[in-house]
Order: structure tokens, then C-alpha cells, then sequence
């Protein structure tokens, strides 16, 4: 028998205690390790500054508020003036809407708190799955390398308030193909939940698809069957996902995202570096170790889904977060061929230390209230940058920076770009990135198209220097890493 058919073709006696396992609700039941692991992952995402190191957590809340005082989703964009009044559908408006509401309850302290919940959530989830498989040792070694390689991507933003959406619609997959059946409706409502959290809601609408294609391969599988029950829950995903305010536009934002031509220069849109020795690059080479070994096989579907996650982390900084999490869960169960052995734990062990957890859990949340925040992650150093600019200034056009959009916006500031590449599209986009090359044609053309009388970037932009040499326009000010310049005949104002 190939390695790689062992999971699928194990014997009468094997199959049925993994079905009895798979049976019990194990999954969604609780026990002193997630408790222990959940309560100690949120209160060290309390304590990690560089979750709100992201200017897009600002432009989001502006919008979670927008909603709040609306009570509506927008559909058009009240925000920057090159693109204002022009269609745009706020598709994480749900996780925006909580942001905000984190944000009035308690400021940016309080939207750490709910990152950090999402987070700790996640990381609960995933280990009770790992721990079916896995002696607690190897679960938590697994566990810490799916959270190394999503850790770049751990801010305060819609796509964590959806780790939890993700893990557990991928367990649940998962342990519908243990048990050789479909999966439950009982999962529906986390896509109703994640379609309006996050994009990477698409990510589990294909997911099904490709255990169903799994399940058609079994030995003896009744193919009629397998097709019904699959493909009844796979158009019964889709169904959800169209409850959202866009409807089908929603459902296919992400296909739209993605296929534009201009994300490459964006930050989390290029492609991963090796530069230095990095998460992705131990887990990529660990793989390869356990995979030419002979330690660890896979399925030939799994395996093509555990490359497909390999390929888009490559391909975008951004998805090194799917193949950390979701990547453990496909390979819970192959380690677990390969590394199980008895755990020596002690369960009045456990449930003591879950109870101290939770007391750390309690104590780092007050801790949290009574501590300040590093100013410099908040945005408060640019807001007092921005303050030192004349109000009559900041309500006229300004030339930015793309990462400074979110901080313009939440200042009050009207953008001429921020992080929504959906809404400026590709010829605005290609656009600003020749502007920023720096193209002095270029520069000069949108000065004049937009009128535009100061701008403001990151000092160590090329453009920066070209501003300088710009005749008719000057530095009104220098500090917190940023350069602002004004033109000549407002400087005055």
C-alpha cells in the first residue's frame, strides 16, 4: 500500500476508532488545554503594541462609526476626495462595525482587547483540534508554528475578528471527511457570520469543493451519494454567502480584489522574501525534512491543498496566515501517525492550571486598562504632526503616502489615496506608483488635475527629495518620520 493511501485505506478496526472519536463532539466541547492556551495567547496579544501597527485599523473604525451613525452600510465612499462619491461597498462592514464599538466602549485599548479575543479564540480552537491527533508536546510545537507564520499578519484588523470563522469551518470539514460523510449544516451560520467579517470567506466556500473531489476517491465510495450530500452543502455555502448588503457583488469582491493587475507593489500583496531566516522558511524546510523522511504523507488531494496554500504564500505575504492555520489542521492527523505517543498529563493538573490562566487572562486585562499605550504605535504621534497643520490647509487637496491614508482619514483629513486598491482601481493605482517612482511628469500632471497645495510622506520616500526641488513649493514641517510640504502661495493659511 503507497504511504500516501495509508489515511484513506486503514483497516476495518483503525476506520472505526476514528469514527467513534470523530463522533463525539470533541471539537466544539471544552477542556483545560483551551482554556489554558486561549487565555495565554489573549494576554499576550494585550501586550503586542505592533497590533495596531497598521494605519488601515484607523480608516476602518471611521467606517464602523460611519455605519454606527447611519445605520446603514455605505455604498458610496464618504471618505477621500479623488474617489469620493463613487460606488463602494464597505465588504468587512460587520467586522468595521465591531471595531468601532470596541472603540467607543474603551478606544484603541479596547479594539486590542477584541483582536486579542479573536485570537485567543482561534488559538483555543485550533488546539483542541491538534490535541485529537497529537500529544500535547507536538500539538504545542504545531500550534506555534501555524501562529509564527501568522503573525506578520496579526493586527488589529477584519481579517483576525475571521481566524475563528476559518478554523472552525475548517474543522468541521475536517472531521466530516474523519467520519467518511458530509459536513453538517450546523456549520452554515459561520459563513453568514465570516461573508461579512472578511474576504477570505472565499477561501472556505472552495475548501468544500475540494474534500468533496477527496471523498469521490475513497475506495468503494458510492459516488451518487457522496455528490448529493457534498453538493447540497456546497450550494447551501454559496446561498449563505449571498447575506450579505452587496448581495452577489459581495460574494465576488474577492475574485475582484485578486485579479488586479496593480497589487504587486502593495506591502502584504507581494510576493514573500527570503532576505532573512523568517516563519515561512522554517516551516517550508521542517515540511520538506518530515515529507523526504518518510515521516509524514498526505493524501494526493490534501496534498494538492497544502501546495495550493504553499503557492499563495509565496505568491502574497498576506496568505502566510491561511497556510499557518489551516495548514496545521490538514496535517493534525498525518503527525499523528507518525509522533503520537501517551500523554502524562494529569487532568486535575490541567484543570488547575486553566483556572490560573484564566486568573493571568483577568490580571493582563486590567493591566492593559491601567498601562498606557506606546504612543507610537497609536497614531498619536502622527495626530500631533497633523494638528501642527493650519485647518484651513487640511481641508484643501493633499498628495500622500498609501500607508498614511487610514491615519488622513481618521484625522478627518480627506485622502487623495489610502489602502482600498478596490475602490481607486488599477489605472488610479498604476498611476499614484509613478507618481511615487518618482516620475517628475507624472507629479506635476496630478499637482495640477487635482489641485493639489500640500502633501505629506514618509521621509525617506524618493519623492520626498523631489518635493524639495519642486519650484513653488517648500517643507512646512518635519517630524515623527514624516515630511510635509505646502505650496508657496498657501503657506500662510
Amino acid at each position: 500500500m503507497p504511504p500516501s493511501d495509508a489515511v484513506m485505506t486503514a483497516g476495518p478496526v483503525a476506520a472505526r476508532e476514528r469514527e467513534t472519536t470523530a463522533a463525539r463532539p470533541r471539537i466544539f466541547s471544552l477542556d483545560p488545554t483551551m482554556v489554558i492556551v486561549g487565555c495565554v495567547a489573549f494576554a499576550l496579544v494585550l501586550f503586542l503594541p505592533a497590533i495596531l501597527n497598521d494605519g488601515d485599523t484607523l480608516w476602518q473604525i471611521r467606517t464602523g462609526e460611519w455605519i454606527l451613525d447611519h445605520h446603514a452600510v455605505p455604498s458610496i465612499d464618504p471618505f477621500s476626495y479623488t474617489a469620493g462619491d463613487r460606488p463602494w461597498f464597505a465588504h468587512e462592514w460587520l467586522a468595521e462595525t465591531l471595531l468601532a464599538l470596541a472603540y467607543r466602549a474603551a478606544g484603541l485599548k479596547g479594539v486590542m482587547v477584541l483582536a486579542a479575543a479573536a485570537v485567543g479564540l482561534t488559538a483555543a480552537i485550533l488546539l483542541r483540534y491538534l490535541r485529537q491527533f497529537l500529544p500535547m508536546s507536538y500539538a504545542a510545537i504545531a500550534l506555534a508554528f501555524a501562529f509564527a507564520n501568522a503573525a506578520p499578519s496579526m493586527l488589529a484588523r477584519p481579517h483576525v475578528l475571521a481566524w475563528p470563522c476559518l478554523t472552525l469551518w475548517s474543522v468541521g470539514l475536517l472531521a466530516a471527511r474523519t467520519k467518511r460523510a458530509a459536513p453538517s449544516f450546523v456549520l452554515l451560520p459561520i459563513m453568514a457570520l465570516w461573508v461579512n467579517l472578511h474576504g477570505s470567506f472565499m477561501l472556505g466556500l472552495l475548501l468544500p469543493g475540494v474534500f468533496m473531489i477527496e471523498a469521490l476517491f475513497d475506495p468503494g465510495a458510492d459516488r451518487g451519494k457522496i455528490s448529493f450530500a457534498w453538493g447540497k452543502f456546497i450550494l447551501a455555502a454559496w446561498a449563505i454567502a449571498l447575506l450579505n448588503p452587496d448581495f452577489v457583488g459581495g460574494v465576488l469582491f474577492p475574485i475582484h480584489l485578486v485579479g488586479m493587475s496593480s497589487l504587486s507593489w502593495i506591502g502584504e500583496w507581494t510576493p514573500a522574501e527570503f532576505g532573512g531566516l523568517q516563519p515561512l522558511e522554517i516551516t517550508l524546510l521542517a515540511g520538506l525534512a518530515l515529507g523526504l523522511s518518510g515521516k509524514v504523507s498526505l493524501p494526493p488531494i490534501r496534498l494538492l491543498l497544502l501546495l495550493g496554500l504553499v503557492h499563495g504564500a509565496l505568491s502574497h505575504a498576506r496568505n502566510e496566515q491561511l497556510l499557518g492555520l489551516v495548514g496545521a489542521l490538514i496535517l493534525a492527523e498525518p503527525l499523528g501517525r507518525s509522533f503520537a505517543h501517551e500523554d502524562s498529563e494529569k487532568p486535575g493538573a490541567s484543570r488547575m492550571m486553566a483556572m490560573g490562566a484564566a486568573l493571568v487572562s483577568v490580571l493582563a486585562l486590567v493591566a492593559r486598562f491601567a498601562l498606557p499605550l506606546d504612543a507610537g504605535h497609536t497614531g498619536e504621534a502622527f495626530a500631533a504632526t497633523l494638528d501642527r497643520v493650519p485647518p484651513a490647509l487640511r481641508e484643501k487637496p493633499v498628495l500622500n503616502d498609501y500607508g498614511l491614508g487610514g491615519l488622513l482619514i481618521f484625522g478627518g483629513v480627506r485622502p487623495f489615496i489610502d489602502s482600498r486598491a478596490d475602490l481607486y482601481g488599477d489605472a488610479f493605482l498604476t498611476r499614484y506608483q509613478k507618481i511615487l517612482t518618482p516620475n517628475r511628469a507624472e507629479l506635476d500632471k496630478a499637482l495640477a488635475d487635482y489641485g493639489i497645495v500640500w502633501t505629506i510622506f514618509k521621509s525617506n520616500r524618493a519623492i520626498v527629495q523631489v518635493l524639495d526641488e519642486e519650484p513653488g513649493w517648500r517643507r512646512l514641517i518635519e517630524e515623527n518620520g514624516v515630511v510635509i510640504h505646502v505650496r508657496d502661495d498657501q503657506a500662510a493659511h
